[in-house]
């Protein structure tokens, strides 16, 4: 069964943020810290914005930068579950729930009149949605495309490759009232989470979903009949990777007050000099400290900053090579010192340097626990030359450690142009050298991200997952068995059983202890390694206003403007 990301999106800058999970991006970058006083100093809920009232600005274009388009659009697919595809979605498709900066929701009345839970045991929600709301075409969006978008991705057909299940798995039944804009989501038992499913995208075109083959290859452009936002799609350039976004003539809510959305397609070690060229208006600097370094010296500009549930980490292909050996995984998390690696990304950022120790929560989260350390499965290079002494693994005249006539060589996939990846290869391949591993270095175009990933073309490989306001739900995404954001293809059916657990517990302090004994079992398997919070740190023209570092909170794109 398919499990998967509340969506984590992964950034390359890689995968992004949905209503499902986390997404992935491959692209994420202070002086040094200890690691109590980068905890104390980051706020999961930060949100720097330039925030003004709309009546106060004016329109224009705006320029902004993708590493590249997607080769699937899909908001719900695996392969669309990508923080730049997500960006560019995000003015065309509904959004059934604003998120404020502590991540909580409030229905979006663009989309939602009115939501009303209406029973407690099994959770049942009524929703009242807005009759104004349109598709491209016309069509009306109603029930139908919550049915769809519940039956595409509720895990019962395997053939739909979905990057998260776990928010339509939960789903009993969906029946409308005196039309298809009252509608009831009833779940087969409690699902404290409930406003998870239908939030970033509330929904997709029921046509879009209607079956796998257009669920999985019918996206590979955006079709304006598809989308409902404040924006459309004007013009996309396929040459000069240029895509246009232009006022929805369709839309219902307040008027946009830009008059262009340009998405540009930029690598990701060019986009500071493109923003200091000025020819972008903004851009996420992440984990790269020289783009940092430009960016605040880009006159009439400045670095907006967030919290948020971000984190840089390595993923290990648990199916590969030596690395199917939970052992010398353990070995290699013993011998990555991972404030060391944070230091070294992080340089000359203003931003605090902490190991992440937990995979559910971040240090300034409720719920935090210091899982490395109670596991024990810290940086200790000693126990790591130990640990692979006992299992047999002898350092041979080379200084890399040999067994039944094979060397210790394993795989780290960089990715080309994203300096963190670039950075985080060779820091590990010079600690993993210590302790008598071979880190061979396999250069991966940005391009080819998530081929990579989906593919599991990897040993290890290093990303970046952008969270939601829904932590809980990143460990059936990313952990479950069966998911298709597992990369790691490690399969514990422990962490299956405590993520369907905690899907149903209303007892908030229940569902923290839960996660944290998930979170013990993932750091006992090295499912993944996570390095630390990724810094949200958005350059932008100063006059930018509603827009820059949201952390959890939405973004109005009918209110991004300029001040006068």
């Amino acid at each position: 069964m398919k499990q998967s990301i509340a969506k984590l999106f992964i950034v390359v800058t890689a995968l992004a943020l949905t209503s499902c999970g986390k997404s992935k991006d491959s692209s994420s970058t202070s002086e040094n810290s200890d690691a109590g006083a980068g905890a104390n100093a980051v706020s999961a809920t930060a949100q720097d914005i330039n925030p003004h009232p709309r009546d106060s600005l004016k329109g224009g274009k705006i320029t902004l930068s993708v590493t590249n388009f997607a080769e699937n659009w899909n908001p719900m697919h695996v392969d669309g579950n990508n923080r730049d595809y997500a960006d560019v979605r995000s003015p065309l498709l509904p959004a059934f729930f604003n998120f404020d900066a502590a991540g909580v929701p409030t229905p979006n009345p663009d989309y939602i009149l009115s939501v009303e839970v209406v029973n407690e045991d099994p959770t049942a929600v009524r929703y009242k949605l807005n009759p104004k709301a349109v598709w491209g075409d016309g069509s009306p969006v109603d029930g139908d495309d919550m049915v769809a978008k519940w039956k595409a991705c509720n895990g019962e057909d395997t053939e739909f490759n979905c990057a998260s299940t776990g928010s339509m798995e939960p789903i009993e039944s969906i029946t409308f009232g005196d039309d298809k804009h009252d509608v009831t989501v009833t779940y087969k038992s409690t699902f404290p989470d409930w406003s998870q499913g239908f939030s970033v995208p509330g929904v997709v075109k029921a046509e879009s979903v209607t079956n796998p083959e257009i669920f999985n290859n019918g996206w590979s452009e955006l079709n304006n009949d598809w989308l409902s936002g404040p924006f459309k799609v004007g013009n996309f350039d396929a040459t000069q990777k240029v895509m246009t976004l232009v006022p929805n003539d369709r839309w219902w809510g307040a008027t946009p007050l830009l008059d262009t959305i340009v998405w540009r397609s930029i690598a990701p070690d060019a986009t500071a000099q493109a923003f200091a060229n000025q020819e972008i208006d903004a851009f996420d600097i992440g984990s790269d400290p020289d783009a940092f370094q430009r960016a605040t010296r880009v006159e009439n500009a400045e670095v907006r900053k967030a919290g948020g549930p971000n984190f840089r980490h390595f993923t290990f292909n648990s199916k590969a090579g030596l690395l199917q050996d939970k052992t010398i995984r353990q070995a290699i998390v013993y011998g990555l010192d991972r404030q060391a690696i944070a230091a070294s990304d992080l340089a000359g950022i203003d931003w605090p340097v902490a190991p992440l120790n937990n995979h559910v929560f971040l240090q300034s989260q409720a719920g935090f626990v210091d899982t490395a350390k109670a596991t024990g499965l810290e940086y200790n290079p000693e126990k790591a030359k130990a640990v692979l002494d006992e299992a047999g693994w002898i350092v041979g005249e080379d200084g890399i450690r040999e067994k039944d006539n094979q060397k210790l060589i394993v795989s780290f996939s960089q990715l080309a142009t994203v300096k963190a990846s670039e950075n985080e290869a060779l820091q590990a391949q010079s600690m993993l050298k210590e302790i008598g591993i071979q880190l061979n270095i396999v250069t991966v175009p940005v391009a080819r991200f998530g081929p990579t990933l989906t593919g599991k073309e990897f040993e290890i490989i290093a990303f970046s997952w952008i969270g939601t306001p829904y932590p809980f739900s990143g460990i059936k995404q990313i952990y479950g068995t069966g998911s298709e954001s597992n990369f790691a293809q490690l399969s514990l059916p422990e962490v299956d059983e405590l993520a369907e657990q905690i899907s149903a517990e209303t007892n908030p302090e229940k569902r923290i202890e839960l996660a944290n004994e998930a979170d013990r079992i993932l750091w006992e398997n090295v499912h993944t390694l996570p390095l630390y919070q990724r810094p949200e740190l958005i350059a932008t023209r100063r006059d930018l206003a509603n827009y820059g570092a949201f952390g959890m909170s939405s973004i109005h794109w009918e209110d991004v403007g300029f001040t006068e």
